[in-house]
């Protein structure tokens, strides 16, 4: 009884600590509440981080803006949506630097940050940990 008891609490207790590693390890793409972006999918985020398309199949022009480079959050974004490493994405927006054909999103400081811009500007999208999720922002989609 005392070992069951005992067990239970370590459960409960190990859970505690776990959980916040587990919110704070999803990223929530986010788009401002007045953007109607429902069901955009990683390929299209992917392409419009790459600088492929800044508008949308149905016209409306998308706006992204990043994390710091160096981040968690960014080196988890970039390997997951777009299956690189800070150090490739650096080397792939090198080849467009001259070029003015493509240009990278721009770099703000903080999960903060990137929520005020994305809330203030119809355009804009962009990622920030999901424990920094509020309102202001529209949710699009979780990525693990």
């Amino acid at each position: 009884m005392i070992r069951s008891i005992l067990h239970r609490h370590l459960l409960v207790l190990a859970l505690a600590f776990a959980l916040p590693a587990l919110v704070q390890a999803e990223i929530a793409f986010i788009a401002n509440p007045d953007n109607n972006l429902h069901g955009l999918d990683l390929e299209t985020i992917a392409r419009v981080y790459r600088g492929e398309i800044r508008h949308l199949p149905n016209g409306a022009r998308i706006t992204p803006v990043d994390q710091p480079k160096g981040s968690p959050i960014r080196k988890h974004f970039y390997e997951k949506v777009l299956g690189m490493s800070e150090k490739e994405l650096s080397r792939y927006w090198s080849r467009y630097k001259f070029t003015g054909k493509r240009k990278p999103p721009m770099i703000l400081n903080s999960d903060a940050e990137v929520k005020r811009w994305v809330a203030n500007h119809p355009d804009a999208i962009g990622y920030i940990s999901g424990e920094s999720l509020d309102d202001t922002v529209e949710l699009l989609q979780i990525i693990p």
